[in-house]
């Protein structure tokens, strides 16, 4: 009997750091955009299920170019994670920020369904917004959050004119079997049970074959969480590519922090003109 307690309590234990791989979520608020100087709406929202959802909406400070929906990654909550888009206000575009079930202000717990619930009602209550025309409204999601943006927009009849993708996988096994492949050896036989641990269904892969509109990639060339490769494998299965960008030492997430110089103009170009084709960048 003892001989089988190891290597259960192994199975046990990286079947809870399997399902961590993808949910961080913090409750904790850590400030408000107002303590930053800017302009914002508190909203409650409903998730298709009912799930009561926060998110802020930070109007354009200039004349509106248009709406950008940020879908954040998964770690944490939108108190940080606003903080990548939170330059487009300056720029002309009302953005909406949200947070999934289980993060920030946001009811119950993530799950890979529900957080695609969680999309699915964001899109539907930034598009029935006044201040949105399809015309102009575009969407932004990083990591976590750009599967999770795929996955709504390929299920919603809401009307998008573009798509940004930001350092996402191209599905939850693959970028699994990844992180398994850097276990010790004495855990390399768990590799044979990863589809145990995380299945398929609701990837970035699948989604993206869905979507017509334009559809721009961003990716670090130093990302250590999520490899560039990704971006590269899912510009491939774009029906509408548009540019990719892979900035050199960028690391997860990070480009248009690190660079914003370089990066912020490359994605306020493709929203003023998503149809136009550009070189990569790599």
């Amino acid at each position: 009997m003892k001989t089988l307690l190891l290597p259960l309590g192994l199975l046990l234990l990286f079947t809870g750091c399997a399902n961590g791989l993808f949910y961080h979520p913090d409750r904790h608020i850590r400030a408000l955009p107002a303590e930053r100087g800017l302009d914002f709406e508190a909203v409650e929202f409903a998730s298709t299920d009912g799930t009561a959802l926060h998110g802020w909406w930070l109007p354009a400070q200039t004349e509106p170019r248009g709406t950008v929906i940020h879908f954040h990654g998964n770690a944490q909550n939108i108190s940080t994670h606003v903080r990548f888009a939170e330059w487009l206000p300056a720029n002309g575009y009302h953005l909406f920020v949200f947070d999934y079930r289980g993060y920030g202000l946001s009811e119950s717990v993530p799950t890979r369904r529900g957080i695609v619930r969680d999309s699915l009602a964001a899109l539907r209550y930034v598009a029935d917004r006044p201040e949105t025309s399809p015309e102009t409204l575009f969407v932004w999601g990083q990591s976590l959050g750009g599967t999770a943006a795929l996955n709504a927009l390929a299920q919603s009849d809401v009307e998008v004119r573009a798509v940004l993708i930001d350092s996402t996988f191209v599905s939850h096994a693959s970028i699994a079997s990844e992180k398994m492949a850097g276990l010790p050896l004495f855990l390399q036989p768990l590799r044979l049970l990863r589809p145990l641990f995380v299945s398929s269904g609701l990837d970035a892969e699948t989604a993206i074959s869905r979507i017509q509109v334009p559809v721009a990639f961003l990716h670090g060339e130093a990302d250590r969480v999520i490899p560039h490769h990704h971006s590269l494998t899912l510009h491939k299965l774009a029906p509408n590519p548009g540019p990719i960008w892979i900035i050199p030492e960028a690391d997860h997430c990070d480009a248009v922090l690190r660079f914003p110089e370089t990066v912020q103009p490359l994605i306020l170009s493709f929203f003023a003109d998503p149809e136009a084709k550009s070189s990569a960048h790599d």
